[in-house]
């Protein structure tokens, strides 16, 4: 089964055995809001993506030593803490102001919720949903129709393929092709994050 059936549980499961499929997945699955919360506190793309690819990073880096309950909590609330930390040091405001809100120990174990969704953030999302909606335009149809029925609609290889009656590997070759040529238009837009 394709890595990108799997639930974000199962899918630190397989991290833990070193599966770099399995990471690449949740990578895919989740750095656009995450670069999208950096971008919310820095309001400087490279500094968001440096932001994301250390987060991801350390998530592989220190995989086997990670408590992890929800994984989207933990990249967004990883995001807000080291986008407060960057903007602290762009604007020098001092260390411990920061640490009063969030302590470094606060990212490594995240039981609660992610709640700072701000309109702020929402206006950054949505910018960069648009940015990505219009980099879709320049393939094809059926392509483009896969990728939003797997990114938007949140369904399964195996799903978009009974529900457009074409074969699975039509479906993963289809989905390859779409995030190849985002990766492409967003390489020169200056949000493509490079993983390892």
């Amino acid at each position: 089964m394709p890595t990108s059936d799997y639930t974000d549980p199962e899918l630190l499961q397989l991290i833990l055995l070193n599966d770099e499929k399995a990471f690449n997945s949740l990578f895919e699955r989740h750095w656009p809001k995450v670069y999208a919360v950096c971008y919310r506190y820095v309001k400087d793309e490279e500094s968001a993506l440096e932001i994301t690819h250390d987060i991801f990073l350390n998530i592989w880096n220190m995989r086997g030593q990670l408590s992890i309950s929800s994984f989207k909590n933990y990249v967004l609330t990883s995001a807000s803490y080291r986008g407060i930390r960057k903007r602290q040091q762009i604007n020098a405001i001092p260390i411990s102001y920061v640490e009063t809100y969030i302590h470094d120990e606060d990212c490594y174990n995240i039981n609660h919720p992610y709640t700072a969704n701000t309109g702020e953030e929402k206006i950054s999302e949505e910018e960069f949903e648009s940015r990505i909606m219009l980099m879709l335009g320049g393939l094809p149809k059926r392509c483009r129709e896969i990728y939003l029925l797997s990114r938007k609609e949140n369904l399964t290889i195996s799903e978009i393929s009974i529900k457009l009656n074409i074969s699975k590997r039509t479906v993963e070759n289809q989905l390859t092709a779409a995030l190849k040529h985002l990766r492409h238009a967003l390489k020169y837009s200056g949000i493509l994050l490079i993983l390892m």
